[in-house]
C-alpha cells in the first residue's frame, strides 16, 4: 500500500487572487495500484481507502527520494510523489486515474502555424497558465535540450495538444511529470543530470523484458521509383529508377555498381512524373520504409536503478537500443506483491 493526499481539483480559476494550493481534505492508502509516473502510454488505477469524487487531485506518496538537476551546478533531492486526476470511480472505490500533465493539457488545441518554432517556444505554448485545465505554475528544464525545431508534419490548421506533446517529447526523449515546488505545480523535464549521458546497460531474462514495436510514420509499401521527368514538353519513354538500400540510402539504377545484395529482394514499383528534376528528399519520402521503434518494457535491476528521461544505450541479446527511459509503473497486486518495471522508448526523430 502507498498513501496519498486528496485534494479539491486544482482550478486554476480559484488562484487568480490567491496563489496558494487547495489544503489537503484527507489522507489515505491506495491499494491493489498500477501506477505510472508520466502516463506516456497507459492510465493508472488503484483501490483508495477513502471515497474521492471525479475531478479530486490524488498525491501518491512513495517512499523514494528523487534527484533533479535544477540548473547546470545544481541538484536538488526531493520526496517523489505522483500527481493525478480521478477520472473515474466505481463502486469498489477502484479509481482510474490520469497522469496530471495530460488532465493539464485536455482539451487544448494548437494552431499548426506556430509548430515551426523551437521545441521550447512549443513547450511553452502547451503549459500556458492562461490555457491550461489546471493550475500550471512554469517548469523545470534545460532549454538547451528543447533548442532544436520538430518537424510536426501537420496539413489541418490545428492539432489537439496531447498530440503535438506527445510527438515533441519522443523526440527530445524525455517526458514529463510534476511537482510541488514551493507550493507551486512544475512540469519537470529534466533528468538527475544537468547534462545527459547515455547510460549503457544490459537486460536479460531476469528481468522479464516485453517488446512491442511502434510506428511512428506510416509510408506506402513501394520501395522503387519509376521517375518520369519532362523534357521539352513531354515524358520519355525510359523513367529513371531508385530505391532504398538497407541503409536508407537513396539509389539510382542508373549508377548503381553494388551486386544488389544491400537492395529490396522483391521490387514494388511506383511510377511518379515530375515536370522538374525532383530533389532527393522528394524520391525518399515516397519510398523509404516505415519509422518505427521498439518499447520495452522490463523489471527494475536494484543493481543500476534508472529513472524517468535517463538516456539509455540498453543491449539485449547481442542487439543495441538507443533511447531512454520514459515511464516507471509501480505496481501492487492483490496478495500484496510489489514490482516495478521500466517503460525504454527507442529513439525515433519525426
Amino acid at each position: 500500500m502507498l498513501e496519498f493526499n486528496l485534494y479539491n481539483n486544482f482550478n486554476p480559476n480559484l488562484t487568480l487572487k490567491n496563489s496558494k494550493l487547495p489544503s489537503v481534505k484527507a489522507r489515505g492508502v491506495a491499494l491493489n495500484y498500477e501506477l505510472w509516473q508520466t502516463g506516456y502510454k497507459y492510465t493508472s488505477s488503484a483501490i483508495l481507502s477513502i471515497k474521492a469524487e471525479v475531478g479530486d487531485i490524488i498525491e501518491v506518496l512513495l517512499t523514494e527520494s528523487y534527484s533533479i538537476a535544477t540548473t547546470a551546478d545544481k541538484v536538488d533531492s526531493k520526496n517523489l510523489s505522483l500527481f493525478y486526476v480521478v477520472t473515474d470511480i466505481d463502486n469498489s472505490n477502484k479509481a482510474t486515474l490520469k497522469n496530471y500533465f495530460w488532465a493539464m493539457i485536455d482539451g487544448l488545441d494548437i494552431p499548426t502555424s506556430v509548430l515551426s518554432g523551437t521545441s521550447l517556444s512549443v513547450f511553452n505554448l502547451l503549459t500556458n497558465k492562461k490555457t491550461t485545465a489546471l493550475i500550471s505554475d512554469g517548469s523545470i528544464l534545460n532549454a538547451n535540450e528543447l533548442a532544436q525545431t520538430v518537424k510536426y508534419n501537420r496539413k489541418s490548421d490545428t492539432d489537439n495538444a496531447d498530440k503535438v506533446a506527445k510527438d515533441l517529447f519522443r523526440v527530445v526523449r524525455m517526458q514529463p511529470f510534476v511537482v510541488l515546488d514551493d507550493d507551486k505545480v512544475k512540469t519537470v523535464l529534466v533528468s538527475r543530470t544537468w547534462q545527459r549521458q547515455a547510460i549503457a546497460t544490459r537486460i536479460d531474462e531476469l528481468q522479464s523484458p516485453s517488446f512491442e514495436t511502434e510506428t511512428l510514420i506510416q509510408r506506402s509499401n513501394y520501395n522503387f521509383l519509376n521517375v518520369y521527368v519532362k523534357v521539352n514538353g513531354s515524358y520519355p519513354t525510359t523513367p529513371q529508377t531508385y530505391t532504398v538500400d538497407d541503409n536508407n540510402n537513396v539509389i539510382n539504377l542508373a549508377t548503381y555498381t553494388g551486386n544488389g545484395s544491400d537492395l529490396p529482394t522483391q521490387r514494388l514499383v511506383k511510377s511518379a512524373f515530375f515536370d522538374e528534376t525532383p530533389q532527393i528528399s522528394e524520391i525518399k519520402s515516397q519510398i523509404t520504409k516505415d519509422t518505427t521503434v521498439a518499447n520495452i518494457y522490463f523489471n527494475q535491476n536494484i543493481l543500476l536503478p534508472l529513472v524517468v528521461n535517463d538516456l539509455v544505450n540498453l543491449f539485449h541479446q547481442g542487439n543495441k537500443y538507443n533511447g531512454y527511459i520514459a515511464d516507471r509503473v509501480f505496481i501492487e497486486n492483490d496478495e500484496g506483491l510489489k514490482n516495478e518495471r521500466l517503460l525504454f522508448i527507442e529513439g525515433g526523430s519525426k
